[in-house]
């Protein structure tokens, strides 16, 4: 019993002796700090890019090109035209709020709630993308966990819990304060739920803001997506008939 009673004493006191991390919060304002400043992320709370890249999709390879726009809150518009065997096609999907819409070729799909509810979430993952508004408590909820490695580069976890998110983890670079990673369960376009893990790299400034002009998506550890942002243009406005939703 005495030995038993010492262990846990013993466990105790190595817990206390471990140095505290870094709140939650100060993690955030670090990474704000290293992607521009919060004056500069406010100022352009939208976005347009032109992206190129390749999707894996069941062993196969698909190069595509296209372009993404957003605003917050709650506005994402994302074009790409496939390559797939000899032959080009078009995705279009728009989020609007709550209005989610997605063509194949021109012709309008079918979303279940599943793939409307993941629609929705990128607009809320665009919006975390600009870090200042994780600070607000009445939105997010924020907790650190153990960090680990990204790339061999030793990272901070941030845990965020918000409405109409799923549970996602952010990995921060610890030295540069840069967003090197992000977990979150994702959906395969076979509608199968998955761990989605997506690192961000080779990071240029965009209007004073550091933007990640690299991103490999893995779907349970193999390769998904991958895209490299060939132009990006931060904008403190956007026409609203971009995100129009019929």
């Amino acid at each position: 019993m005495a030995r038993g009673v010492l262990g846990v004493l013993l466990g105790v006191a190595v817990a206390a002796a471990q140095p505290a991390g870094p709140a939650p919060a100060d993690v955030v304002r670090k990474a704000i700090d290293a992607h521009g400043g919060i004056a500069v992320l406010k100022k352009y709370p939208a976005g347009a890019s032109k992206i190129a890249g390749k999707v894996t999709i069941n062993g196969t390879e698909f190069p595509f090109t296209g372009s993404l726009a957003f605003a917050i809150p709650g506005k994402v518009k994302m074009e790409m035209a496939v390559e797939a065997f000899g032959q080009k096609t078009t995705l279009v999907q728009v989020v609007n709020g709550d209005k989610v819409k997605q063509t194949e070729a021109g012709t309008p799909s079918r979303l279940d709630p599943a793939m409307q509810a993941e629609l929705r979430e990128s607009a809320v993952i665009q919006e975390m993308s600009l870090l200042y508004p994780l600070l607000d408590g009445g939105k997010y909820a924020l907790s650190t966990e153990p960090g680990v490695a990204v790339d061999g580069r030793p990272a901070s976890i941030l845990l965020v819990k918000s409405k109409g998110l799923k549970d996602t983890r952010l990995y921060f670079d610890q030295k540069t304060g840069l967003l090197a990673a992000m977990r979150r369960e994702g959906l395969s376009p076979d509608q199968k739920k998955v761990d989605e893990f997506t690192t961000f790299s080779e990071y240029k400034s965009a209007g004073g803001m550091m933007v990640p002009m690299r991103s490999r998506l893995t779907h349970d550890g193999k390769g998904f997506l991958e895209i490299v942002v060939t132009e990006y243009r931060p904008l403190e406005t956007i026409d609203e008939k971009t995100f129009v939703v019929d």
